[in-house]
Formats: structure tokens, C-alpha cells, sequence
């Protein structure tokens, strides 16, 4: 090894402890033909049962802890926003949108839970026009 490609993998070690997720740019001009993710980008996959229930438990147990008369309608809603929600890309905005809507009609208190799913980058990113509207009215935006 020459001096030369020695100074070139030390610098490269050095640019390392500065890059953030995949994504190192310094300098000079960039241009992309796509997208640059400087972490995890969700592309229209379904989402699994397992994260729906991790996304949607403060939802539940807001639901739960609701006063009887109105608890079995709500969770039926949650139940629907979830299978909805869960086709990813797929998922109809105005459905997912008038489920939100309904919740919170149901359940005032589970304004937050609504809304900290929707935080999720998972539900951040299915959730539509429609959807964003909902979750801005509902949160006083």
C-alpha cells in the first residue's frame, strides 16, 4: 500500500464518523434522479398486524377507558381505521379521515392517541389530504 492510499482510507474513516444514515454529501453540487433518504423511507408496503397493534394501543386504551354507552362503537371504528391503515399507500384517505373523525366524536380524550399514531412515520406517511385535515381540525390547528 502507498502512502498516498493510505491517506485515502484514513480519510474515508474520517468522512465515516461524519456521515448520518446512508447519506453523506459534502461539498460540490448533487443531483438525484430520486429520492435521497437519510433514513427509512416506507414505500407503499402493507403494514404488519404486529405494528398496528404497537401504532394503535394508546388508541385502545383510550377506547377502553371510554364510558360504556360508546365504547363498542368506537372500537369497532378503531378496528376499521386499523385494517385500513394498514394497506399502507393503498389505504383510502377519505375512509381513514371519517374514522379518525368518528373516533374522536366518540371519545374526546383520544384526541392525542389519534393523533401521536398519526405521528408515527408509519401512519405519517399513508395519511392523506383528507386524513391531515381531520387530524389539524380535532387538534385545534
Amino acid at each position: 500500500m502507498t502512502s498516498g492510499e493510505k491517506e485515502g482510507e484514513m480519510n474515508d474513516e474520517a468522512n465515516a464518523a461524519r456521515q448520518s444514515a446512508g447519506v453523506n454529501i459534502s461539498g460540490g453540487n448533487v443531483t438525484a434522479g430520486g429520492d435521497i433518504v437519510g433514513h427509512n423511507k416506507i414505500v407503499g408496503a402493507e403494514i404488519s398486524s404486529v405494528q398496528m397493534e404497537q401504532i394503535f394501543r394508546p388508541l385502545t386504551e383510550a377506547v377502553r377507558s371510554s364510558p360504556p354507552a360508546v365504547q363498542q362503537e368506537a372500537a369497532q371504528k378503531v378496528e376499521e381505521l386499523k385494517k385500513e391503515a394498514a394497506k399502507g399507500k393503498s389505504a383510502t384517505d377519505g375512509v381513514m379521515a371519517k374514522l379518525v373523525e368518528g373516533i374522536v366524536g366518540l371519545v374526546p380524550g383520544a384526541v392525542s392517541a389519534v393523533a401521536g399514531a398519526f405521528g408515527t412515520p408509519l401512519l405519517a406517511g399513508i395519511a392523506g389530504p383528507a386524513t391531515q385535515y381531520v387530524l389539524d381540525k380535532i387538534q385545534g390547528k
